[in-house]
C-alpha cells in the first residue's frame, strides 16, 4: 500500500485497496452484496430452484416440457429471482471530519473504509455508487457494476477531499438534514453504507434515520479518533471558529447514540491503517 502523511487522501491508496478485496470482509450490509441484500428485481435467475408437478393455480408459463415429458405429468419449473444489488457508499466530508491526533484524519479514515467496502461489492458482482456530504449540494454518482465504476468512485472521493480541506471554515449542516437528502435520492432497496463520525447529528437525527432504514438497508461506519477512545486527562485550550475555548476531552457517545436507534455499525479507528482492519 501506498503511504502518506495521513492528513491527505490519496488516489493510489483508495485503488491499491482493491488488492485487500479478496479478504473476508467484516459482518455488515457491505459485505451483503456477495450474499443476499435485496434491490430492485429482475424476474426469474438463470439456476433451478424447484421442479414440482403442476398444480391448480400455476402459470402455464412455468410448466417445463422436457421434465414433463420424462414424467408424464405437466411439471412446473422455478428459479432463483435475480437481483440487482446495489450499495451506495456516503462520505462525510463536513468540516467535522477533517482532523486527527494520530495515524489519520477521521475523514481520510472514512474514504478509505468505504472504498474497500466498495472494491469487495463490486467483486461480488455488486452495482456500487457514492454520495459525498459537505457544504454546498451533494456530490452523487449512480450505482455502476465492475472495477471501473470503483476508479470514478475514488477519484471522486479524492477530489471531494482535497476541496474540503481547501474550503473555507463555513457552517456545516446537520447530519439528519443530509441523511434525508440520502432517503430523497437513494432508490428503494439500495444498501446505504455511511462513513461519519457522528458529529453535530441534529435533532432530528432519529427520525431521519428510521426513515432511511424504512425505506433502504442502513449501516454506519462510525469513524472515531484515539482522543474519543481513551480521551486524555487535563485541560485544553482549542479555536473554534474566530473564539478560543478551553475544557476537557470526553468520550464520544455516538456509539452509543446509534446503537438507541437501532442503526447497525462498524467502528473505524482512524489511528489503525486500513490494511490492518482489512485483515
Amino acid at each position: 500500500m501506498p503511504q502518506t502523511s495521513g492528513a491527505e487522501l490519496s488516489l493510489d491508496r483508495l485503488v491499491a485497496l482493491a488488492g485487500l478485496a479478496t479478504a473476508p470482509a467484516p459482518q455488515g450490509l457491505s459485505q451483503g452484496l456477495a450474499g443476499g441484500l435485496s434491490g430492485r428485481r429482475r424476474g426469474d435467475g438463470g439456476d433451478l430452484f424447484d421442479l414440482r408437478p403442476f398444480r391448480d393455480g400455476d402459470d402455464l408459463r412455468r410448466i417445463d416440457p422436457a421434465a414433463t415429458a420424462r414424467s408424464g405429468r405437466p411439471q412446473v419449473r422455478s428459479r432463483h429471482e435475480e437481483v440487482e444489488q446495489s450499495l451506495l457508499l456516503v462520505a462525510d466530508f463536513r468540516r467535522p471530519m477533517l482532523w486527527g491526533t494520530k495515524g489519520r484524519f477521521r475523514s481520510v479514515a472514512a474514504a478509505e473504509a468505504l472504498a474497500l467496502s466498495g472494491w469487495r461489492a463490486v467483486r461480488a458482482g455488486g452495482r456500487v455508487g457514492l454520495m459525498i456530504l459537505g457544504t454546498g449540494d451533494a456530490e452523487l454518482l449512480a450505482p455502476r457494476p465492475r472495477e471501473a465504476s470503483m476508479l470514478r468512485i475514488a477519484g471522486a472521493l479524492a477530489r471531494a477531499h482535497a476541496g474540503a480541506l481547501a474550503a473555507p471554515a463555513d457552517r456545516h449542516d446537520a447530519l439528519a438534514d443530509l441523511i434525508d437528502l440520502v432517503t430523497e435520492r437513494a432508490a428503494p432497496g439500495m444498501a446505504i453504507l455511511l462513513a461519519t463520525g457522528l458529529d453535530d447529528p441534529g435533532a432530528g437525527f432519529g427520525p431521519s434515520a428510521a426513515t432511511l432504514m424504512r425505506k433502504c438497508p442502513f449501516e454506519v461506519l462510525l469513524v472515531q479518533d484515539a482522543v474519543e477512545t481513551a480521551p486524555p486527562p487535563g485541560r485544553f485550550a482549542a479555536v473554534i471558529g474566530a473564539r478560543l475555548h478551553r475544557g476537557r476531552f470526553g468520550p464520544s457517545g455516538s456509539a452509543e447514540l446509534l446503537e438507541r436507534h437501532g442503526i447497525p455499525t462498524r467502528i473505524i479507528r482512524a489511528e489503525h491503517p486500513v490494511e490492518a482492519q482489512a485483515a
